[in-house]
């Protein structure tokens, strides 16, 4: 009832924040914890039991710093903020002194999972595996805009309005994989019902933009379809197929191990990453996450 009343952040965020709470909550009913325990109560004891279970099954500090972010939210909405000690009180480091390179988060697609989804979400899954575009990109998609407007043929344009910041952007086509999913696309967008020809999303014609993606978010979490990590395998095998070598996270070297040559090839794959993936110039430490930190040796 709480989640549903205080809806918080985009679609994604908010499925991402229910998934970690009821994580939360199955792992207190396993300790004894009355199914009908009033959230309520949630205080200091709840909160230390949680993170030495999280400890016990070897949780980076990273990983148990982010739950407790939403179970902070959870908190403030109860009023029970001041019961929640902070991350210095529970042992957990700052950011700062967490392990420099940062986990492999990256999965990949399973086509035989993926076709338990319907046509248009089996498409916007496939977009963001293959182009590394965030959910809201993918669901917004269209292929006239995309491809019309692109100034190369070789390339396709994100319009600013799908984008995360306002940041309109091009990715280039570099394989068939994408060439026929785009070809996909074109077909199901263009056989749509629903009104005269014009610009089509993946959102179908009869739900809002906010409603699609709260029911593909269910639908792709109900069979086990990956989210982010998506995006993830898509910079790791774009910035292999850039420098001819993996990233840290995929088991390449690492940066301070490489050539001259080598790191000239990264510097260069670093940076169009950060133009295909649609990142802030200000967040300069962002692709460390999806390829590995830049470590000297």
């Amino acid at each position: 009832m709480i989640m549903k009343q205080n809806r918080d952040g985009p679609p994604a965020r908010q499925q991402a924040r229910r998934q970690n709470l009821m994580r939360c909550l199955r792992q207190l009913m396993e300790r004894g914890y009355d199914p009908r325990w009033d959230v309520h109560e949630l205080g200091r004891k709840e909160i230390t039991r949680l993170v030495h279970d999280w400890r016990s099954s070897g949780l980076c500090h990273r990983t148990i710093a982010n739950r407790l972010v939403d179970l902070r939210w959870l908190a403030g909405k109860v009023g029970r903020l001041d019961r929640i000690p902070s991350n210095r009180a529970l042992g957990i480091p700052s950011q700062g002194n967490v392990m420099k390179r940062d986990e492999d988060r990256a999965r990949e697609l399973d086509y035989a999972v993926l076709r338990k989804l319907e046509v248009h979400a089996q498409l916007v899954t496939e977009l963001r595996r293959e182009f590394g575009l965030r959910c809201a990109e993918a669901a917004k998609f269209q292929h006239g805009y995309a491809t019309r407007e692109s100034r190369e043929p070789d390339r396709i344009r994100l319009a600013a309005s799908w984008c995360k910041g306002g940041r309109p952007r091009e990715i280039f086509i570099t394989t068939d994989r994408q060439r026929d999913l785009l070809n996909r696309v074109c077909r199901h967008q263009n056989a749509r019902p629903g009104g005269p020809a014009g610009p089509r999303s993946m959102i179908p014609v009869h739900m809002t933009f906010r409603d699609y993606l709260s029911e593909y978010n269910r639908a792709c979490y109900a069979v086990g379809v990956p989210g982010d990590e998506l995006r993830h395998a898509w910079a790791q095998e774009r910035f292999e197929t850039i420098t001819g070598f993996p990233p840290p996270l995929a088991g390449g070297p690492d940066y301070g191990h490489l050539p001259e040559t080598g790191r000239s090839r990264w510097d260069e794959a670093e940076k169009i990453l950060r133009l295909e993936l649609g990142i802030a110039a200000e967040r300069k430490d962002s692709i460390g996450r999806y390829i590995g930190r830049k470590s000297q040796v």
